[in-house]
């Protein structure tokens, strides 16, 4: 995406490496700097709602502006929008788990339980890469954009959260399990 925008204003070779290589460093910036405005909204979210809903309110944020964000990032000026807006609504539910988690679990396994729950979630996603790689070069890889294709369709994973919260139980309010 930002190659076309780079090739557009001429730069090859050398010169896009660089270009793109600095654009992706400010797009993680500003992917970082909503997630952290996200992971601290999400607090205030709990603090006013409950936490079933507070999930369900941050998958549906973070599947609808990661959406949105591959479908619609087409100049150079929307990275400086849209990627932070989709890190807020994404990385917000990192705040949730660290909230939640260990509300689950007695004293005796609260810091066991919390990191196993962590981590479970972090190598089920690491299927994510090789699925977005499979999506652009098989199943999309006829289309115009193939990525866009492929990001949006990942963001269904987002209903799988959905799906599970009618099972979690909630916690706010209720005293830590011992």
């Amino acid at each position: 995406m930002l190659e076309k925008t780079f090739r557009a204003e001429g730069l090859t070779g050398a010169a896009l490496g660089g270009k793109t290589t600095t654009w992706i460093g400010i797009t993680s910036l500003l992917q970082n700097f909503g997630s952290f405005l996200g992971i601290y909204a999400f607090t205030y979210l709990t603090h006013y709602t409950n936490r079933r809903k507070a999930f369900a309110v941050s998958f549906l944020a973070a599947m609808g502006m990661t959406a949105y964000t591959f479908w619609n990032l087409k100049n150079l000026s929307d990275v400086f929008w849209m990627v932070p807006l989709m890190g807020f609504c994404q990385l917000a539910l990192f705040g949730g788990y660290a909230i939640y988690l260990p509300e689950l679990f007695p004293t005796r396994l609260r810091s066991t339980g919390t990191s196993f729950c962590y981590n479970v979630g972090r190598f089920v996603a690491a299927g994510g890469p090789l699925t977005l790689g499979y999506l652009t070069s098989r199943v999309f890889a006829g289309t115009a954009e193939p990525m866009r294709y492929a990001g949006v369709t990942l963001c269904l994973v987002f209903l799988v959260g959905l799906a599970v919260l009618p099972f979690a139980p909630e916690t706010k309010g209720r005293p830590l399990p011992e």
